[in-house]
């Protein structure tokens, strides 16, 4: 028997096992269902069947989670939606009440998405002179009104980026990069 098809079956086996969906675990019993073949060419059609099965699956579950990490960025800042993070809540039973362990805790915020970058569409100052800022990705964000600082403009013209992080207590700041000010918002769209 030609020991290349289990080199195969051993590669799409541990690249597939740390995160198996069922899909992938089915091209894997498939491919091990494919080394019970005697004739060489029907095994080793059987076992790149197999493979782009898994292919295919990985493929999926990466568009899934970048799709994911989009979701995470576009509601970044969004009050009732970024503020209940997904450690919170508990998707098995070995999960419940996880969030209060500090080690598991650590590990979700490392994961949590800390700070946006965005070019700045628009900025507009109210009466009193907080500002309102319109970025490129449709978020807007709008500055507390205990927060006193002014955005001071030089030539209007200039392309303007900001970089929004979360702060301490659930606050969050916006850096108006060109200006090197820094004030407290709270986001509104």
């Amino acid at each position: 028997m030609n020991p290349a098809p289990f080199a195969i079956l051993a590669a799409l086996f541990f690249a597939s096992a740390a995160s198996a969906q069922p899909n992938e675990t089915e091209a894997v019993d498939d491919a091990i269902a494919c080394l019970n073949i005697t004739d060489d060419g029907e095994r080793l059609s059987c076992l790149e069947k197999a493979a782009k099965t898994l292919q295919v699956t990985r493929i999926v579950r990466e568009e899934e989670a970048a799709a994911a990490k989009e979701n995470e960025k576009a509601n970044f800042g969004l009050a009732g939606v970024d503020d209940k993070a997904p450690d919170q809540v508990a998707e098995t039973a070995d999960d419940f009440g996880a969030e209060n362990i500090p080690e598991v805790r650590r590990e979700k915020e490392n994961k949590r998405l800390k700070s946006i970058n965005a070019k700045i569409v628009e900025i507009r100052l109210n009466r009193i002179g907080d500002a309102t800022v319109y970025l490129e990705n449709g978020q807007v964000w709008r500055q507390l009104d205990s927060d006193n600082k002014k955005l001071v403009f030089g030539n209007s013209d200039r392309l303007l980026t900001a970089k929004v992080k979360r702060g301490i207590m659930g606050n969050y700041m916006l850096t108006v990069n060109e200006l090197r000010r820094t004030i407290r918002v709270e986001r509104i769209k």
